[in-house]
């Protein structure tokens, strides 16, 4: 995952509009090198960092919409966020079902490709609609962008108690999705958790520069778990995906659907002891409550 160009000379007592305008600016500058990368071909590891650093760009804006008129570029930029996202899908499951069609025998690869064929079918429309949302990115959000993060203000300090408020909000979140998941440890829970401890991952970054020490203990705390609920989703997306080929599909993709559901289904049980032993690491050493001293 590509690393968030570092913001030098801000600290706890800087203001916060000032802060607001250089992170801004930054995460901004960030996704537009992705793109520039990208060099008008959609690749499978472009287009997946340009799309983490929308993510990095969404957290800026939501973190200081109340310093200026951000929330309605914040929408703009989900929008090119799902683009990104709708052909990075196809990305994925077509290089999973490509590898599990390498591992086969030739005898019983021809489902397995006629899987991957029938997923990489979808990726000319969905490419085609990135380049739209892409142009509109270009020609209004981009200069709309720019504009708004000059006229950032308001009180506040960098460091201050607003701020560690916020975190705070988002730490009750994600404990609060916790004990959901621990009560029903279903696909639609573990991926609400996993996209708030992912927005707390992101909030935690937009924060390091003013307390360096303490974000760097969340983020040490809330990767691993954030890498766990990632892989549990792959799973669940997988099965999604096979269950339709396997009542939908040609006769087929109707066999190989029902052949990896199994073997889906049992990394997708350990991908859950995995996450469930980390939640109770959690539990056991009292993890929230330790990231919850760091922001009083």
């Amino acid at each position: 995952m590509p690393r968030p160009t570092p913001i030098r000379g801000l600290g706890p007592d800087s203001r916060l509009e000032e802060a607001a305008r250089r992170l801004v600016s930054s995460r901004l500058a960030d996704v537009r090198h992705e793109q520039d990368a990208l060099d008008g071909q959609l690749t499978e590891d472009g287009v997946h960092d340009m799309r983490v650093a929308t993510r990095r760009l969404r957290a800026a804006l939501k973190v200081f919409r109340r310093l200026g008129g951000l929330a309605p570029l914040e929408r703009e930029v989900k929008k090119l966020q799902d683009a990104l996202g709708e052909v990075r899908d196809i990305h994925v499951q077509g290089a999973w079902l490509e590898q599990v069609a390498r591992r086969e025998k030739p005898a019983k690869r021809a489902g397995f490709e006629a899987l991957r064929a029938s997923v990489e079918s979808q990726l000319g429309a969905k490419e085609k609609q990135l380049r739209r949302v892409l142009k509109r990115w270009d020609e209004r959000t981009v200069p709309a962008l720019l504009d708004e993060a000059k006229r950032l203000e308001g009180p506040g300090r960098y460091g201050g108690q607003r701020v560690r408020r916020q975190l705070r909000r988002r730490l009750r979140e994600v404990q609060r999705l916790m004990e959901d998941y621990a009560a029903a440890p279903d696909a639609a829970t573990a991926h609400e958790l996993r996209k708030e401890v992912k927005k707390l991952r992101y909030e935690a970054e937009i924060f390091r520069p003013a307390m360096r020490r303490r974000m760097e203990a969340m983020l040490e705390t809330l990767v691993p778990l954030q890498e766990l609920l990632g892989e549990l989703h792959d799973s669940d997306v997988r099965l999604g995906l096979l269950e339709g080929f396997a009542a939908k599909g040609t006769a087929a993709e109707r066999t190989a659907a029902r052949t990896l559901q199994e073997h889906v289904r049992e990394e997708r049980a350990e991908r859950a002891a995995l996450t469930a032993r980390e939640l109770q690491r959690w539990h056991a050493e009292r993890l929230a409550r330790g990231l919850r001293k760091l922001l009083d």
